[in-house]
């Protein structure tokens, strides 16, 4: 394996990561090896005159896209990318959550599957959007490529968060969007705005169907779901369990959900109104 800058600042600097202080247009990545399995991807920014809560200062990177050709693979923001790690890896980032209202906030070791064979006819590019969070400044970041010689079998992986403010009022509801007909479906990831705490039982969205050519073949809860990675929260949350806690997952990797050839849409029964969620399919492309 080789490992390989794609963003980064000169050596020989104590700074860990290029200046982030402005969003980053699309950049072409110029791939070093036959294939790029993973990226790893790391934020830090400085605090001043208060503390600021880690998954407040992951809202810096508030989108990282990932394209190949016109194609984009990859479109989440940190805190999703955090939760597409733990749940893809069953790993977690180094982070710090600075509590004193000096020093630094980071979250650095973000591993980012990619799993794509490098063409020159399709070019690789990358872009991130900065968006600045009250208290936090002098933003770096940081990207590294993992490079393979071949495929080692795996097939790229196609993971966009689709955003969803759910409906005006609660019950089941169609998402209004159709899973991409490209590959196998091994993988579905949920945002939501409110979750499960002390005295609240009820969540953005509370189940989720899965709908092939019409026939439900799916029925999801997130009170029968772990999360995402190897968390687990208890009544006073670590800082990592306050950043993945908003996320539900279900894994397909045993048996995916082909796609090919059919409509695949999702249904979902909110009982949280007017908020801000993310359904994010996890598909392998054939």
């Amino acid at each position: 394996m080789r490992y390989d800058p794609i963003y980064e600042v000169g050596e020989s600097s104590a700074t860990p990561g290029r200046v982030f202080t402005a969003s980053i247009g699309d950049e072409q990545v110029i791939p070093k090896d036959k294939y790029l399995d993973h990226i790893i991807l790391g934020v830090k920014g400085a605090v001043a005159t208060a503390a600021v809560a880690i998954e407040t200062f992951a809202g810096v990177l508030s989108q990282y896209t990932f394209k190949v050709g016109a194609e984009t693979r990859i479109q989440m923001s940190l805190r999703q990318l955090v939760a597409f790690m733990a749940f893809w890896y069953n790993k977690l980032p180094l982070i710090w959550e600075n509590t004193d209202a000096t020093g630094n906030d980071f979250i650095f070791g973000v591993k980012i599957p990619i799993q794509e064979t490098v063409d020159l006819a399709r070019p690789i590019s990358h872009s991130a959007t900065r968006t600045a969070q009250t208290n936090i400044s002098v933003e770096t970041l940081s990207l590294y490529g993992a490079y393979l010689k071949d495929n080692k079998g795996r097939k790229a992986i196609h993971a966009v968060a689709i955003p969803y403010t759910t409906a005006g009022a609660t019950g089941l509801t169609n998402l209004g969007v159709k899973i991409p007909p490209i590959g196998k479906l091994v993988g579905l990831i949920l945002q939501n705005a409110s979750v499960f705490a002390d005295g609240v039982i009820a969540e953005s969205i509370q189940h989720v169907q899965i709908i092939e050519d019409g026939i439900v073949t799916n029925y999801l809860a997130g009170h029968a779901s772990e999360g995402v990675g190897p968390v687990k929260t208890v009544g006073v949350l670590d800082p990592i369990d306050d950043l993945l806690k908003v996320f539900r997952a279900w894994d397909f990797r045993d048996e995916p959900i082909d796609l090919k050839g059919k409509t695949v849409e999702i249904k979902v029964d909110v009982q949280a109104v007017s908020e801000a969620t993310f359904i994010i399919p996890i598909i392998l492309k054939d």
